[in-house]
């Protein structure tokens, strides 16, 4: 059996992997595919399977001649992008490594369906929904979108044996309740419907997640941790309906890690957890079900975590004096114009923040809050204002 050393690929991620062309910018717009498939057209097949509301191809690559097909989709919300920079690295290994053991192993064992962006318009836009803003992991029983009508199609039409779903989640999930320890990655297999919520099909891709997990363990920074989405039902998501239709689905959700505002370090670990989850299904395919239940050993995500914490404040109104505690949530912002995503700061929580963590955590032991254009005696901070005030 071909061994995957990992340790080896990991350091030399930057020489053999990643894909310079793409930069750090979290934005990855319509023209960028289309050079993308001007430069990998030489290593896979590449079709047009469709168009977006607004009249943009949406793209299927293929690559490898394995029997074993893996159907991959990403950006089906438009301002999800890691997934695809991951997917790109990874087609850029195959493009420049054509003769590395890995490849040759995987090209002989996998079939790879990879539709890089089913949201051009969102894409275009920056924007999570598509032109009509409709959520297209929100529209798997009505499919209103042409959009979400491909993938529906292509999948059918292919007829996998596992799904990819490529994410990006918020910067609000730790990984328990103890400490600060953001999701770098986190994964799920959706629920099924009904009593019988673990399926055949669903622990081929439960033991896959945790096989997947447990080999990233030995790569993981010092800081942040793998975590596990709830699989609580959403009637109208993709993904619990593919798992419906009885294919195995996996949800990939690139987190966050501080100073990793761009999501580079992010990528990677993205980017392996991939390159693991072929090979895994290349080599112990038939076996991934009998671990299944090791995927309930990878902790659930926790909803604890603001971007920013100003702890012991004090704020006043009238004769009444309070310390608290300020959570701040950064909200990214396209601007249309400039073609860049602005950060906007907004107080989102105000209160005892004890039991929460953040990347950037301050206190202030009593130091008080001062706002501009305060009125007399009133000096507290609102739910909803934008991070302008002083502490002193």
């Amino acid at each position: 059996m071909f061994y995957f050393d990992l340790d080896t690929l990991f350091r030399s991620y930057n020489s053999l992997i990643k894909d310079d062309t793409i930069t750090s910018s979290r934005i990855f717009k319509y023209s960028k595919l289309l050079k993308m498939v001007k430069k990998y057209e030489n290593i896979c097949s590449i079709i047009p399977v469709g168009f977006s509301i607004e009249e943009r191809i949406i793209f299927k690559f293929q690559w490898g001649k394995g029997d074993f097909k893996i159907f991959i989709w990403s950006q089906m919300h438009g301002n999800e992008t890691t997934g695809t920079k991951s997917m790109f690295d990874i087609f850029h290994f195959f493009s420049k490594e054509k003769n590395h053991d890995l490849v040759r192993f995987l090209r002989k064992k996998l079939t790879i369906l990879f539709i890089p962006m089913l949201n051009p318009d969102g894409s275009e836009k920056f924007q999570r929904r598509n032109a009509v803003n409709i959520d297209l992991n929100r529209d798997a029983i009505r499919l209103q979108s042409p959009e979400i009508k491909i993938l529906f199609h292509e999948i059918k039409k292919s007829n996998p044996h596992i799904l990819f779903n490529l994410h990006d989640q918020k910067s609000i999930y730790n990984i328990g309740n103890k400490y600060f320890n953001p999701a770098i990655l986190s994964f799920l297999s959706p629920s099924v419907e009904g009593d019988k919520k673990i399926t055949d099909k669903r622990k081929k891709s439960m033991g896959l997640i945790y096989s997947i997990e447990k080999k990233m363990r030995g790569i993981l920074p010092n800081i942040g941790s793998i975590g596990r989405f709830s699989d609580k039902l959403y009637p109208t998501a993709t993904g619990d309906n593919f798992q419906k239709l009885g294919y195995p689905t996996i949800l990939f959700e690139a987190g966050c890690l501080p100073k990793d505002t761009q999501k580079e370090i992010v990528r990677k670990y993205n980017t392996f957890s991939i390159l693991l989850g072929f090979y895994f299904l290349s080599t112990k395919e038939s076996n991934l079900e009998k671990e299944y239940k090791s995927y309930f050993s990878i902790p659930e995500n926790k909803n604890n975590l603001f971007d920013k914490i100003y702890r012991k404040v004090q704020i006043e109104k009238g004769k009444y004096q309070f310390l608290v505690d300020i959570g701040i949530r950064i909200i990214e912002k396209f601007d249309p114009i400039q073609k860049n995503i602005n950060l906007v700061s907004k107080i989102v929580d105000i209160g005892d923040l004890s039991h929460f963590f953040a990347y950037e955590d301050t206190i202030f032991n009593g130091k008080k809050f001062y706002r501009k254009r305060k009125k007399e005696g009133e000096n507290f901070p609102e739910i909803g204002d934008q991070d302008l005030f002083n502490i002193f």
